[in-house]
């Protein structure tokens, strides 16, 4: 199936390691112009060179999104580099791993601030181009009470509020904002990575809640954003995807 997004222009934040590498290397084998940053320089370099080998279109820096002044410089460097920008996913996250003070003031900082400034940043060039579409990466423990109170599930449940607000009011513009929340994802030197060589027997638990058998590939969850992304989804916004292989329980209606 051709999505359409051939010669479409997208940026993803942290595109060097899981979901975010998944999704910028779907985006690019779909024909699009795909910028991306993460904190590490030679982790950065060598993303975009394998990219470019394998004849991609390619922007790319090395920063912190916290840094949000940097962050919106990234994105209209990006936008002026592509001639325009239709597609922004803000997928760098914090993660649950943090507790206390801290973990709310990271998790805020970079997963929700993150995502609404650089959402706020990409709007117009959006605009400019005649439509586009945001794809909020959010989490199951946005949408269910999982393991114990954490700031990581809190504020990513305020981040789908947004994201419907925002479906709503740039809907006139021809811009759609989408969400997914993905369940376990397992990748290597990801956080459930570390929890299967840590503690094994709360991995194998996790993994046989899951209906279908297994956790989530982080190019299962891109996929799906590629498609929301894409004029194949052209009447979707202000949806929430789940992408979990049954791992929650709430009945969605």
């Amino acid at each position: 199936m051709d999505l359409g997004l051939e010669g479409k222009r997208a940026l993803v934040t942290g595109g060097t390691r899981g979901i975010g590498a998944a999704i910028v290397d779907v985006l690019a084998a779909e024909g699009a112009a795909v910028a991306f940053c993460a904190r590490r320089e030679d982790e950065v370099a060598a993303r975009r060179s394998e990219l470019e080998r394998r004849g991609a279109q390619v922007y790319a820096r090395a920063l912190d999104v916290a840094d949000h002044a940097r962050l919106k410089s990234f994105i209209d460097e990006a936008a002026e580099s592509f001639g325009g920008l239709e597609i922004f996913i803000p997928n760098v996250s914090a993660g649950a791993g943090l507790t206390g003070e801290e973990a709310w003031r990271a998790n805020f900082e970079v997963d929700v601030l993150h995502s609404v400034l650089g959402t706020e940043a990409a709007l117009p060039h959006m605009a400019r181009a005649g439509g586009g579409a945001v794809i909020l990466v959010n989490t199951v423990a946005a949408v269910e009470a999982l393991f114990a109170p954490h700031a990581y599930g809190a504020l990513k449940a305020a981040l789908i509020a947004y994201g419907k607000q925002v479906a709503e009011a740039v809907g006139q513009h021809g811009i759609r904002v989408n969400m997914v929340s993905p369940g376990p994802v397992h990748f290597p030197g990801g956080s459930w990575d570390r929890i299967r060589a840590e503690n094994p027997a709360f991995f194998r638990e996790v993994e046989q809640r899951i209906p279908l058998g297994r956790m989530i590939r982080p190019e299962e969850v891109a996929r799906a954003v590629a498609f929301l992304a894409s004029p194949a989804a052209s009447m979707i916004t202000g949806t929430n995807l789940v992408i979990d292989g049954g791992f929650t329980r709430r009945v969605q209606f």
